[in-house]
């Protein structure tokens, strides 16, 4: 069934509710790192990829790097998640972004004093990516920390809207600064971002103390046929770390609505996601001009995920979330569709802001509904549980790319998953669990 926390509600006009909890200094600090950090993340998929491009010239060694560094962050999420709900989540964020500094500064390096070896471009993706899989359940878990429930809709949209804002011109800067001076200065770019978000971050003190292991007053898990209520539990050696992922795959597996758009997303991630980012800078490269014309699309992408956020932050919730959620993941196969039927690049820009605009719509969704059903405590844990399980398909899609373009040509490669996740949204749609009001049965 549809979890309580999904029912119809408003957070009042959302401009009074911004100005209110963005006059803290906390949330300021953590929206002005977050923000950062996101204009560095725009970089990353026009640097790394052209970097690669450069020198291997092969978009099979392309799919491998990308798919070791989607591999190594999906193996380390879990640890991720122990550690979001076991240190305090700032401090777990901020490490994430200094290790990332150093791989981005180690490749900005190699590659504006020669040619790099592919196994050092391979080796920094791996750390790269090991980095990253500790900071995003750090990061789902630390904003309830920060803002009431009532804000965490307002919360979401601002932070989500004001990091999409900044990569908007993100992706077109690295294609600009690729096509100008090379990858290595754009990865030098990136490497100053992630130094700067991780100062704003340190400077925050936000969530500074350890996870709180119980439910706020009042609160239980949503979803579950008799509502628990989570109980404090002590951080010592009798909580081993298999008994509190335990915890949260339990907590995870009560939620059906989650485990079945967690599904969804991995279906999505396999055929569409993942091979859209090996062969749309390939397509871009030998079809419409290069590195400026990628950083273009994904920019589109990045503006249209700002609108979506913005509109979302500022409708009432719907009745039926999950439903809005599963259906808006179909709308973002755009871009895939667009680049595999050979579209014209306006096209193909109008195509990526529209499947921007539903990503950005269920940034805003999925993560308010997650935060208001699990209990700070377990939060972490479920998001990690949440994050390897929908992107698990990724290192297969990176992976496989490039073989299944040298065999049917990378326009038929994106068309054909574009076609096969229209039908499994549709489906989709008709699941019970996802089409029930909510707060029903």
């Amino acid at each position: 069934m549809i979890p309580a926390a999904f029912r119809g509600q408003s957070t009042g006009k959302p401009p009074g509710s911004r100005r209110t909890f963005l006059g803290a200094r906390r949330i300021r600090a953590v929206l002005l790192a977050r923000v950062i950090s996101g204009t560095a993340d725009g970089f990353l998929p026009v640097t790394l990829s052209f970097a690669v491009l450069r020198v291997s010239g092969s978009a099979g060694r392309l799919g491998l790097v990308l798919a070791t560094q989607a591999a190594t962050a999906l193996l380390v999420t879990l640890a991720g998640g122990l550690a979001g709900d076991r240190f305090p989540r700032a401090r777990v964020m901020t490490v994430s972004l200094l290790a990332r500094t150093a791989a981005a500064g180690v490749l900005a390096g190699a590659l504006l004093t020669g040619a790099p070896p592919f196994g050092l471009l391979l080796a920094m993706a791996a750390g790269y990516g090991c980095a990253d899989g500790f900071f995003g359940p750090a990061a789902a878990a630390l904003l309830p920390e920060v803002v009431s429930p009532a804000q965490l809709t307002a919360a979401n949209a601002v932070i989500g809207g004001s990091t999409s804002a900044a990569s908007v011109a993100a992706p077109a800067a690295a294609g600009l600064i690729v096509s100008a001076a090379g990858p290595g200065a754009a990865f030098a770019v990136q490497t100053g971002f992630l130094a700067a978000a991780a100062a704003c971050l340190a400077a925050a003190r936000a969530g500074t103390g350890r996870p709180a292991g119980s439910l706020p007053r009042g609160c239980a898990i949503a979803g579950a046929g008799v509502p628990r209520v989570a109980r404090p539990r002590k951080r010592g050696a009798g909580a081993g770390a298999v008994r509190q992922l335990a915890d949260g795959f339990a907590a995870f597996g009560r939620l059906r609505w989650l485990w079945l758009l967690t599904a969804e997303w991995t279906c999505f991630s396999l055929i569409v996601l993942a091979p859209l980012a090996v062969l749309g800078p390939v397509i871009a490269r030998q079809d419409l001009g290069g590195a400026r014309a990628w950083g273009l699309i994904s920019s589109a992408l990045a503006a249209g995920a700002v609108g979506g956020q913005v509109i979302a932050g500022r409708l009432r919730s719907p009745a039926r979330p999950a439903l809005v959620i599963a259906v808006l993941v179909p709308v973002m196969t755009a871009e895939a569709l667009a680049l595999g039927l050979g579209a014209p690049l306006a096209v193909i820009i109008a195509a990526a802001a529209a499947a921007g605009l539903a990503m950005g719509a269920q940034a805003v969704l999925f993560p308010v509904a997650m935060q208001t059903a699990v209990p700070s405590g377990l939060l972490a844990r479920v998001a990690a549980i949440d994050l390897l399980a929908s992107e698990a398909g990724q290192p297969a899609g990176y992976a496989l790319a490039g073989p299944a373009a040298a065999a049917i040509g990378a326009h038929a490669v994106l068309a054909a998953g574009a076609a096969g996740l229209l039908a499994a949204g549709a489906a989709f749609a008709w699941l019970r669990p996802l089409r029930v009001p909510a707060g029903r049965p």
